[in-house]
Parts: structure tokens; sequence; C-alpha cells
């Protein structure tokens, strides 16, 4: 798995800093695979998106910050203005995992259901662990049908 250094994808992010878009590592990464990366920007390339946090096992991006934790993203189901999504990405096993997503907003959640999803890697799959949301992943699924869904068990 194609990897990149941290000066190299620090480098790729300036661009949207310089948009306003913030999108942060956390400092113990050093490497990080080019497809975590890319499910990363295309979330920042959302105009709605103004932070986005690579972990070692998760990326959060959402229109605001976390009021009392800096470089934090604010991901609340329910929350009245944040809009925001967090998924959840396994290298060994290739997949990525819908955790949580809000949006206030009708067709914000499509949106970065469909930034995660757009050139999605070959070979990996998309699970949604926990489905509360009444119709939603249903209609998402349908979209990409063409994509191997991992179910619940």
């Amino acid at each position: 798995m194609k990897t990149l250094k941290r000066k190299e994808f620090e480098a790729l992010f300036i661009p949207y800093l310089q948009s306003g878009t913030q999108i942060w590592v956390i400092s113990k990464i050093k490497e990080l695979p080019i497809k975590v990366i890319r499910f990363a920007c295309n979330l920042a390339e959302l105009d709605f998106i103004k932070f986005v946090r690579i972990d070692s096992y998760g990326i959060a991006a959402s229109s605001e910050n976390h009021p009392n934790r800096p470089k934090v993203p604010l991901i609340q189901m329910n929350h009245p203005t944040a809009i925001g999504i967090e998924i959840l990405y396994d290298l060994e096993y290739q997949t990525i995992d819908f955790y949580d997503i809000n949006s206030p907003i009708k067709g914000n959640g499509g949106r970065m259901v469909d930034a995660v999803l757009k050139d999605f890697p070959e070979g990996w799959s998309p699970v949604v662990i926990m489905d509360w949301s009444d119709g939603f992943w249903d209609k998402m699924k349908e979209k990409y049908k063409h994509l191997d869904w991992m179910e619940e068990p």
C-alpha cells in the first residue's frame, strides 16, 4: 500500500488551509496511506467542511470545531448546526465504517457519503454497523450498489 511521509502529505493539505479548511493529522502519525489521504481531501473539498482530523483509525470532518477541544471536529448526532461525518478505516481488512454522520441541512449527508465513496478503492468495502437513519443508508446502498457493502453480522 503506497504511503506518503508527513512532510509530503502536509504539503498536499496547504491549499485546503489557504481556502479556509484545516486538516490536522495527529502527531504520532509519520506516514499515511494515499487512500486515507484521498478520503480526507474529498471531504475537505466540500464547501461546508472546515475542520478535518485524521488519527490512527479514523477521519472526522465537520463544519464546526468542538468548542472545548481544539483540533477536534464536532460530530454529534442531532446537533442543531454542525454538519459532520466520522469514518473509521481498517487498513488490514480494507473497510470504511460510517461511524457517525449529522446534517441539519437536507442533502449534505448524502454529499459527505458521496465524497467518501467517489473513487472508492477497489477491494475495499463500506460498512454501516449501527443504522438509526430511518432509511438514509438504504438509499445510499442502493445508489452505490456496485460497491461490496459489508453487511451487519
